[in-house]
């Protein structure tokens, strides 16, 4: 078999990447003790889709986070999941929605959309394009994201429609979690490394975010992004 190559934007702020879908994909792939080679993408205009991440994996390029994650579980034959019931498979499905169909754009409203956070992330999330290109690129990024937020429907809300959005999704995580280590018990699944990559995106970063609050008042959220951090990036000085 032919090296795994795993193509994902750049980590910043002891994070492996600043892409919560290519987190999700490196959280999967140590989960799974899958072997592969990391390469840092400086845009994600080097996938099929125009996004990140994506991977070589017997000489087929493909996209998406959840389709290589399908993909992956065929030709390694692991599957994080296989500890889980027919009810939690259906609650995973649910829950990975709930994460990256609706909490997430909630993040990336606050950092495209809120004035405070651009700088931060023009010199970081873009950071690796080099100037002048990044001048010239950074102004077109955010007009696109802001153009895929009203078409999702999240940016056509207010600032406060928003932020009561995402208290309810996360208070949610939050209630099913509830006092276990991980979200189906003692055992992490693709489920715990979806709401990672997101969670750890709002909370590890120098954007300004209400989500951040409501974080720490879920006060078992954060314990639970530090007991996957510890588990699965420990050993990790790149992280």
């Amino acid at each position: 078999m032919s090296e795994l190559k795993v193509f994902h934007l750049p980590g910043r702020w002891d994070l492996k990447s600043v892409s919560p879908f290519c987190l999700k994909l490196d959280a999967f792939l140590r989960i799974a003790d899958i072997p592969h080679h990391s390469i840092t993408a400086s845009t994600p205009f080097g996938g099929p889709k125009n996004k990140a991440p994506w991977v070589e994996i017997e000489g087929e390029i493909m996209g998406d986070s959840s389709l290589i994650i399908e993909r992956l579980k065929e030709v390694y034959q692991v599957n994080p999941d296989d500890h889980l019931t027919s009810e939690e498979r259906g609650m995973a499905v649910a829950i990975e929605r709930l994460v990256e169909e609706n909490l997430y754009w909630a993040m990336v409203y606050d950092r495209w959309c809120r004035t405070e956070n651009w700088a931060t992330l023009k010199d970081s999330v873009l950071g690796d394009i080099p100037q002048p290109l990044r001048a010239i690129l950074a102004p077109y990024a955010r007009r696109s994201v802001k153009k895929q937020l009203a078409g999702h429907g999240m940016g056509l809300h207010s600032h406060a429609e928003i932020c009561a959005i995402a208290q309810r999704d996360i208070a949610a995580l939050s209630d099913f979690l509830a006092a276990k280590n991980y979200f189906f018990g003692d055992r992490p699944s693709l489920t715990d490394a979806t709401v990672y990559s997101v969670l750890a995106n709002i909370y590890a970063v120098p954007f300004t975010s209400p989500m951040k609050a409501m974080l720490e008042q879920a006060q078992n959220l954060l314990p639970f992004i530090a007991r996957f951090k510890a588990e699965f990036y420990g050993d990790d000085t790149a992280q």
